[in-house]
């Protein structure tokens, strides 16, 4: 009787379970369906606070197109392995949407309308097999339901760091596709006027050309007591020439929100091209308005880095020579922060005379760098350079400080007026102010960038005029830079706010060290080897020398002795040699059994040893309920 009503208990017990456990995922399929556990260590697969914002303020549907070639796509691992972190964003994407995101997975194969839609939008098919003609498509299509459409051509391992951002700014676009509203304000003669002489114009920067083409331009004037409110960026270039007035409204424009690229500059040499003397001392007035941004431009300050310095011909003494000029620089990779978006692919920047932006002590903004020279950069005294220099006295007199010097930044952050009260309206122009504001309404967002000169044609492009047309060919990415600031600080501020995420690629350390450090063994034996092939050499040229019959072939048995004392030396270091690549594959090969049994028998009996102690468990608990 006692084991019927066990048994019957137990089947009870095992239904209860059942209907438990089904209840359970029930629940979880409609509450806990957004919720995740990542457990990477920079929450790869976690969206960040940004995405999550700008998906949660989405007012209209969108539709994303995934399209990814299966059949040639799997037979690429590596490749495989990132579609797939590429499609679970784009599912969190979806999910973090309310409905107002649709994700639709595409697989273009050949000749299909599939394929004929990828190309339509303008996705990069890329060959596999060129003598099968097989195409692998693997980018992404954003569609509106107004018709707007943008793409990723292609997503580029390379850029797995900036995923999310490259998928947020596409939603960003098509959520509202209209043209960012750039202001340009410069004190200097970008758009071809010639301020000194009206009756003698020039040709427009390249860069103004490259900026109406992309954004909806809006030129304002040096003198502008106010920035329009439908600007979204405005961009400055030059500042120390402009005048207080103007400088309060470019503070203003700040406070109330706006965003601004800053192109300072100490030294200007547009302007040392036409007076020799260069800019004015100093602004005191912009001076002031930065420390109250946080930052310090100090005006009699000029980079120089040998390491980054460009050559330039130097005339003067019997010919003419080339030599590095400190102040004009060709910045490369390595000086880019590879954090940040606007920095992560550019090519080559030069500079020219640009100073140094030093973050304030007391600062309440954030101060993030996003260009820097190297560690053998000094300070250039700005007087020297304002009647021309000696490339080769400022070598002499160069002294290293030993740390990057920052020539862009990014701040952020809280900030209040430069300014007390708006200052008297400039003679002659009429008008009224709005309300002076004493502190910024949000977080201001502003990039500046302490060279000007680097938007001037000669540093950055090469312009040939084709049947009247004028051809740019860019030689650095001067514009690029400038460009890719504009259309980030344009988008709004959960998408500036998205930052790399690093990579899922897990390098194995332990095994690069291992390698490193035998690399080394192996550069240091092959250094001893060269060393002794020279020094035999030498002994044998000076051996040959001492004889009497110089001229004869034919070696003597003290060079022969030594020709044999090097032949046997070599023997012996290549033989080290052999013994430090096999040492290196050795070890290589002791850790990867290692891993592999840790994989296939540690792991299995990890997870019997848990079975075994639960048997245990519930078998002497069948035991206790027997009694």
């Amino acid at each position: 009787m006692m084991k019927q009503l066990f048994r019957l208990e137990n089947r009870r017990g095992l239904i209860a379970v059942i209907l438990l456990f089904i209840l359970i995922n029930l629940l979880a399929a409609v509450s806990l369906r957004t919720a995740r556990l990542d457990l990477t260590e920079q929450k790869l697969h976690t969206l960040t606070e940004g995405t999550r914002n700008i998906l949660h303020n989405l007012d209209k549907p969108l539709t994303l197109q995934f399209y990814w070639s299966k059949q040639v796509g799997n037979d690429l691992p590596g490749l495989k392995i990132y579609a797939d972190r590429v499609l679970d964003l784009l599912n969190e994407y979806a999910l973090h949407a309310d409905g107002k995101l649709i994700l639709e997975t595409v697989d273009p194969e050949p000749f299909s309308d599939a394929e004929d839609d990828a190309v339509k939008y303008g996705l990069q098919g890329v060959p596999v097999d060129g003598r099968s003609g097989q195409t692998l498509y693997f980018g992404l299509v954003g569609k509106s339901d107004d018709g707007t459409s943008k793409t990723i051509p292609f997503f580029q391992p390379e850029r797995e760091s900036f995923l999310e951002y490259d998928v947020s700014e596409l939603v960003t676009t098509l959520a509202t596709p209209q043209k960012i509203v750039l202001g340009l304000l410069s004190a200097l003669d970008m758009d071809g006027r010639n301020g000194a002489n009206p009756f003698a114009p020039s040709e427009p920067w390249m860069i103004v050309d490259q900026l109406q083409q992309r954004f909806d331009l809006r030129p304002l004037d040096r003198e502008s007591v106010s920035i329009p409110d439908e600007v979204t960026v405005l961009m400055v270039v030059y500042p120390e020439g402009l005048d207080d007035s103007t400088l309060y409204a470019i503070d203003q424009f700040v406070l109330r929100g706006g965003r601004l690229l800053l192109f300072a500059d100490p030294l200007s040499e547009t302007l040392r091209g036409q007076a020799p003397q260069g800019a004015p001392e100093e602004n005191p007035t912009l001076v002031r308005l930065l420390k109250t941004w946080g930052v310090e431009l100090h005006p009699d300050a000029i980079a120089g880095d040998p390491q980054l310095a460009q050559r330039v011909q130097v005339s003067g003494g019997l010919r003419p020579q080339v030599m590095e000029y400190l102040p004009w620089m060709a910045l490369q990779q390595e000086q880019f922060n590879p954090d940040e978006v606007v920095t992560s692919q550019l090519g080559q920047i030069n500079l020219a005379c640009a100073g140094v932006l030093t973050p304030l002590d007391d600062a309440k903004t954030d101060f993030v760098p996003l260009i820097s020279t190297s560690e053998a950069a000094g300070i250039i005294s700005r007087p020297l350079l304002s009647y021309g220099a000696n490339p080769a006295q400022l070598l002499a007199d160069h002294h290293p400080g030993g740390k990057p010097l920052t020539l862009a930044a990014r701040l952020s952050g809280p900030t209040e007026s430069a300014f007390d009260a708006a200052p008297a309206l400039p003679e002659g122009v009429e008008g009224q102010r709005d309300a002076h504001l004493v502190k910024a309404q949000d977080d201001i967002q502003v990039v500046i960038v302490s060279d000007a000169d680097l938007l001037e044609d000669r540093f950055w492009v090469q312009v040939n005029n084709f049947f009247g047309q004028r051809l740019a060919v860019p030689t650095a990415a001067n514009a690029d830079f400038a460009i890719n600031v504009i259309e980030q600080l344009g988008g709004n501020s959960d998408l500036i706010s998205v930052r790399s995420r690093g990579s899922a690629a897990r390098p194995f350390e332990l095994v690069s060290e291992i390698r490193r450090r035998a690399e080394q063994q192996y550069r240091v034996k092959e250094q001893e080897l060269t060393r002794n092939l020279q020094q035999t050499e030498a002994k044998l040229n000076e051996l040959q020398r001492q004889r009497q019959d110089a001229a004869s072939a034919t070696l003597t048995p003290e060079q022969e002795k030594e020709v044999q004392k090097f032949v046997d030396e070599k023997v012996k270091t290549r033989k080290k040699l052999r013994e430090v690549q096999y040492g290196l594959r050795h070890e290589i090969d002791d850790l990867n059994a290692m891993l592999k049994l840790f994989n296939i028998a540690f792991m299995p009996m990890f997870i019997s040893l848990v079975a075994f102690v639960a048997w245990l468990i519930r078998r002497s608990r069948g035991r206790s309920f027997s009694l």
